[in-house]
């Protein structure tokens, strides 16, 4: 009888002390799951929290208070364990309730500034030669850099820049000779006043054709920036002060947006707006960019299919006009709403869905009903509650894992 109770007493120990150190071993794995998982939560950021506290902010970050039984029966609960939330670099987000400005959504493109954009002019009348490197539309040019040449050279007026520097340099002469003579009373003060407004027509006028080689004028860029616009050919004859090319400085665009006719009662609500372009995953958001409201329609044009609304804002990311956007124009802000980053959602067969975490290793798969997205954030109607703690990186990867759980023969579910 002592010999069995030493045995039951030794099987007691090995089971009491075998147990302590499974639960202390997996304590400390979730402890660490969870501060990864909730690395960008304020509260959980406290190196030095007893394993009580911790247990108790984790069950009030979980509103749902689950058992672990019941965690496990849940057909949407994803297990992802912390090597795989690791892997998966994953992070939550606690949703509370905050401001979020409605929101139409709409397309348009960006467009130079007209008061960006700087015109050549023709200095003279000729035939226009294109320089070397021939200048081409989104050709980038510093200032001072010879684009074309005018030259009327083989006209029946002949060149006129060439004439007209013969005149300066002739005005030039009998100014200098002027100077001294009028000193010795040879010539008098009113010659000599006439003589220097002749001398500074002259000056003026071959400035204006920016001097000339025998061979035409040349016309050189009063700016640096690039070719947004070449408005003649190679050859081409043009007319004094006829546009020829314009400059733009890229400093300054416009975003213009086409506003369909239903939302013209919402144009003067307008605040600002983010926006796409195609191939590039990067919400611009115009209040970063020094961005404002330029212009709306204030009525509807008879035949048109759209209002336009432009912004212009600073070139701060090397955009390019002529490009197309996706806009997402933000007027009146509600105080009280639920919303989720982009990335948080998932779309399968027309249904839409997140992943809340329960604990360090369940996230459950949760049907949600969105309302508006200004392209950085969905507005969630219905499904989330606030203080739930929602997946925003690696949902990529919970949903692969989601499809990979076993679902028992016969049975199917989806989201």
């Amino acid at each position: 009888m002592k010999r069995f109770y030493i045995v039951i007493v030794a099987l007691a120990t090995i089971f009491f002390y075998g147990c302590n150190g499974e639960k202390e071993n997996h304590s400390h794995h979730s402890e660490d799951i969870h501060n990864h998982i909730h690395e960008n939560e304020e509260s959980h950021n406290h190196d030095n929290e007893s394993e009580d506290a911790h247990n108790h902010n984790h069950a009030h970050a979980n509103e749902h208070n689950h058992s672990h039984a019941d965690i496990h029966e849940d057909k949407d609960v994803v297990v992802f364990t912390h090597q795989q939330s690791e892997n998966a670099n994953l992070k939550v987000k606690k949703i509370e309730y905050a401001p979020f400005a409605n929101v139409i959504k709409c397309s348009g493109d960006i467009i130079s500034s007209p008061a960006d954009a700087v015109y050549i002019v023709a200095p003279t009348s000729g035939i226009i030669t294109f320089g070397n490197p021939f200048p081409v539309d989104g050709s980038v040019v510093n200032k001072g850099d010879k684009l074309f040449k005018v030259s009327s050279s083989n006209l029946q007026d002949g060149d006129v820049a060439y004439r007209t520097k013969i005149a300066y340099e002739k005005a030039k002469r009998d100014y200098e000779r002027a100077e001294e003579l009028v000193k010795d009373k040879i010539v008098s003060e009113k010659e000599f006043s006439d003589i220097k407004v002749e001398y500074e027509n002259a000056k003026s006028a071959y400035e204006a054709v920016n001097g000339c080689d025998g061979n035409g004028s040349a016309i050189i860029a009063p700016t640096e920036g690039y070719i947004s616009q070449i408005m003649v050919n190679n050859g081409d004859y043009v007319s004094v002060g006829q546009k020829i090319a314009m400059i733009s400085k890229n400093k300054k665009l416009l975003l213009r947006a086409n506003i369909e006719h239903e939302d013209f009662a919402h144009l003067p609500k307008i605040k600002s707006a983010n926006f796409r372009i195609p191939m590039i995953d990067f919400l611009y958001k115009l209040e970063e960019m020094n961005g404002k409201v330029l212009s709306y329609g204030k009525y509807i044009t008879h035949g048109e299919n759209f209002i336009p609304v432009t912004f212009e804002f600073y070139n701060n990311h090397n955009l390019i006009p002529g490009t197309y956007a996706d806009i997402y124009i933000l007027t009146t802000t509600e105080k009280d709403v639920l919303a989720v980053p982009d990335d948080a959602i998932c779309e399968e067969q027309g249904l839409y869905y997140l992943f809340v975490a329960l604990d360090c290793e369940h996230f459950r798969k949760t049907e949600v009903s969105i309302g508006e997205s200004n392209g950085d954030m969905v507005q969630i109607l219905k499904g989330l509650n606030s203080g739930d703690l929602v997946v925003t990186d690696g949902v990529h990867q919970l949903k692969a894992a989601s499809r990979k759980s076993v679902i028992p023969e016969g049975h199917s579910h989806s989201h």
